[in-house]
């Protein structure tokens, strides 16, 4: 179990996944990355543009957050931190999902578009948890 918790430190997961969630959202935000296109098609319309904007808006919001989480808090309020981020990102997931239904929405279609982020939120929830005992 040491050797676990050794590579599953809220700090390094809080920090990582926090830049990297904030490099995605500022390239989805910006167009670099087409969203939208991935999301609805090629025939994506100017609404279908703005919501995953103001998707990659909400979603900066919680990168930011974490990677100041991973910063700037320690021990075990750090592991809550780091659970609690986690934690609701799998309920965001779970729920976008749910709210899909047969749109065939891409990013819900597609596991590379899901699976990579979920996987970053289930680091997240285990590092916390595993370092919930930490002062």
């Amino acid at each position: 179990m040491d050797a676990i918790k050794q590579y599953m430190k809220p700090k390094w997961w809080l920090t990582g996944v926090g830049g990297i969630f904030t490099i995605f959202m500022l390239l989805t935000y910006t167009e670099v990355v087409n969203a939208a296109e991935t999301g609805w098609g090629a025939d994506y319309t100017a609404n279908d543009a703005f919501y995953e904007k103001a998707w990659a808006a909400t979603y900066l919001t919680i990168a930011i957050i974490s990677v100041v989480s991973g910063q700037f808090v320690e021990g075990r309020p750090q592991a809550i931190l780091a659970m609690t981020i986690g934690g609701c990102n799998i309920l965001n997931f779970i729920l976008v999902f749910i709210a899909a239904g047969d749109l065939e929405y891409g990013f819900t279609e597609d596991a590379v578009n899901w699976a990579p982020p979920m996987v970053m939120a289930t680091g997240l929830l285990l590092s916390g948890y595993l370092h919930l005992e930490d002062e």
